[in-house]
């Protein structure tokens, strides 16, 4: 049985993208397979991998075995992978695991572990209830529902969080104690919960770039925000640099056309066409990309004096450019 679990996802993933950063060497699955037991199977993690907001949150709504209160419970971990830098201080709470008495609905009592940085699957931190001593309004609402509050992340990395219930415990390399769903030891065995993981500081994931609106021609006109026609814009190429914000080599041939985006605030859906081959806009040796957008669809306010292109390379590198627009306002003459 495959199950999909449904994810919250507050923005664009939050990949290890750090400009010069290459991803993860491990294949990542989509969906989880069931039933589930190992961080691994065949070289493969078999997590889904979460996407973190900008705020540093991700919540999860997922289910251990079946919620059916009329199914023969199953022996199931969840596994989810996540981003993290060394400090963080993360908090891993699960909520609704335990339920009002209600028997149109199956409580879980959770275990949750954490296991990392992989591709190494040591055993990193293991809870399986609310400790008294943390506020209810600072962690998990029953004391059943597991919680990890203070997860300090000792070196930047991905981090694996395992899901299961009691009686249960987790080992070193992501598996479990026992398979055991029955008896007295497993009075809640399966059912759904909510998993939140806050507290995770995201990598720089934008890079800068440079680019060149109307390239060639530096002559100021006037803007006129519903003129029909096209703007070329240049993607500029860089080599690496010794600035930290832009360290990393920029290849104007590697964007993604389909993903660019440009205009007042950089969002604007204006994008047209691209050129196929690479030209040398600013004579640096380096191919830039040429691309062409609707004036009228990039969403110029009368102020504006700079354009923002926005995009990604093929790879899923997610860049930002600004430039001057080459413009004169009627109000300064």
């Amino acid at each position: 049985m495959i199950k999909r679990t449904r994810i919250y996802q507050a923005v664009a993933a939050a990949l290890f993208l750090a400009a010069g950063a290459s991803t993860p060497a491990f294949a990542v699955d989509v969906v989880e397979i069931e039933p589930n037991d190992r961080i691994f199977t065949d070289g493969r993690l078999t997590a889904q991998r979460l996407t973190v907001g900008r705020d540093g949150k991700v919540d999860v709504t997922g289910a251990i075995g079946v919620t059916d209160p009329a199914a023969t419970p199953l022996p199931d971990v969840d596994f989810y992978a996540f981003d993290a830098q060394e400090g963080d201080l993360v908090m891993i709470d699960i909520d609704a695991g335990m339920k009002p008495f209600d028997l149109s609905v199956r409580s879980v009592d959770t275990l949750i572990a954490v296991f990392g940085p992989l591709p190494a699957v040591g055993l990193q931190r293991e809870n399986n209830d609310t400790l008294a001593t943390v506020p209810r309004d600072e962690g998990s609402q029953h004391i059943g529902d597991a919680l990890i509050p203070d997860f300090r992340v000792p070196t930047t990395g991905t981090y694996v969080v395992g899901v299961s219930s009691k009686p249960r415990s987790f080992l070193e390399g992501g598996g479990t104690s026992s398979t055991t769903v029955t008896g007295t030891a497993a009075r809640f065995p399966n059912g759904s919960y909510i998993m939140r993981i806050s507290g995770i500081t995201l990598p720089v994931l934008v890079q800068p770039i440079n680019i060149d609106i109307k390239p060639g021609n530096n002559t100021e006109t006037y803007l006129n925000p519903k003129a029909k026609g096209t703007l070329p814009v240049a993607i500029l190429s860089n080599r690496e640099t010794k600035s930290p914000a832009s360290a990393a080599a920029f290849d104007a041939l590697k964007v993604d056309p389909a993903s660019l985006t440009f205009g007042s605030t950089g969002d604007e859906k204006s994008y047209l066409r691209c050129l196929k081959a690479g030209l040398d806009v600013n004579a640096d040796g380096l191919p830039d990309l040429v691309c062409h957008f609707d004036n009228e669809l990039a969403g110029w306010a009368p102020e504006d004096l700079e354009g923002v292109v926005k995009g990604k390379t093929t790879d899923g590198k997610e860049f930002k450019g600004t430039a001057r627009l080459k413009v004169k306002h009627k109000q300064s003459d």
